[in-house]
């Protein structure tokens, strides 16, 4: 008999009714101060819960609202898991170590840059994570002993290649490695699943790594001076057309230029491309193409694992959005050049 998703697709219906409409969007850009768009959550039910608790924590650190967010999200993937079972709820599991690299990634910031950070109020999954001791590792007096803890723990594979190189370039190293084990991770807890519910999340996250690539070579190529194949020993497999041969080939391409004709002839092309068909490289339109593409295809409140992704893809976004509004009220950016840089969802 298959899995039953009645209760998790009862929990997502009443947890849906937080998902932004375009009035809240467009009440959310008339505000000028980032703690207006903070107040005017409180009343929204997938943050009014966490909002107070973390309020006087995250918005006065140096992540503000993006930090919060982040939070409150995995505080709400946590409760998702509960309505799963199985092999079904360690795909929550998987994702929810996506929370704890940021954590990471922020505390070998700390040991890079020589500055303290408090573990409660700046980390997302302290006394939640399952697989490394947070203040173990905080408390390192410099990277290579970061490092050491971490090859005691899961993560140990994405450092153990790593070369006594400077500092702050085997930091991006780290970054990027770990990155990697997130999707490795995604993909094994995938394979798990029943084959129905492969086929949802394979569809999905298969993309995802499309674009991710697709980001990550064009970026590499632009700002970095890495030579091919270090590009290639950081691009992720298991994507749905950017994979084998065609990865390869994108990668040894001689020119950005010449990687986006070569996309343009494939299924990603939209991802280079604006509503008139004219190229645009952009981390806004390009994340844009695989979370659309995606909603159109998902079905709602069948008994499959399809609503649950549905509702994860629409936090995401709404979410990205959120963060992005508050930042460019930092620097005072208008409604319209705000707008540019939303995933639209309308």
């Amino acid at each position: 008999m298959g899995n039953n998703f009645h209760s998790i697709n009862a929990k997502i219906g009443v947890l849906r009714k937080g998902i932004l409409k375009q009035s809240d969007y467009d009440k959310i850009l008339s505000f000028e101060q980032r703690h207006e768009i903070v107040d005017y959550l409180k009343n929204n039910i997938l943050y009014k819960y966490e909002i107070p608790m973390y309020e006087e924590k995250s918005m006065r650190n140096r992540y503000d609202t993006e930090f919060m967010i982040n939070k409150i999200e995995a505080e709400l993937l946590e409760k998702l898991k509960f309505f799963l079972f199985g092999d079904d709820k360690k795909i929550i599991e998987a994702m929810l170590m996506k929370y704890e690299f940021k954590d990471i990634k922020i505390i070998l910031r700390s040991i890079v840059e020589n500055e303290k950070i408090d573990l409660e109020r700046d980390t997302i999954m302290y006394k939640k994570n399952k697989h490394i001791d947070y203040s173990k590792l905080v408390n390192c007096e410099n990277f290579n002993q970061a490092l050491d803890v971490l090859k005691g723990t899961i993560y140990k594979k994405a450092i153990a290649s790593l070369t006594d190189e400077d500092i702050f370039r085997l930091h991006f190293h780290v970054e990027m490695k770990l990155d990697s084990l997130y999707f490795l991770t995604m993909k094994n807890a995938i394979d798990k699943l029943s084959k129905s519910s492969q086929a949802i999340f394979n569809d999905y996250f298969s993309t995802l790594i499309d674009t991710i690539n697709l980001q990550w070579i064009i970026r590499a190529k632009k700002y970095y001076d890495l030579p091919n194949e270090e590009i290639y020993s950081y691009s992720l497999r298991y994507g749905k057309y950017i994979k084998g041969d065609f990865l390869k080939d994108l990668i040894y391409s001689d020119s950005v230029e010449a990687i986006v004709e070569k996309i343009k002839k494939t299924k990603l092309r939209h991802t280079l491309e604006d509503a008139n068909g004219n190229t645009i490289v952009s981390n806004r339109n390009i994340k844009e193409y695989v979370y659309l593409s995606h909603l159109k295809k998902l079905k709602d409140y069948d008994n499959s694992i399809s609503t649950l992704l549905k509702f994860i893809i629409q936090l995401n976004i709404q979410n990205e959005n959120l963060i992005r509004i508050a930042e460019a009220n930092k620097y005072k950016l208008s409604k319209s050049e705000v707008k540019e840089y939303l995933i639209n969802i309308h």
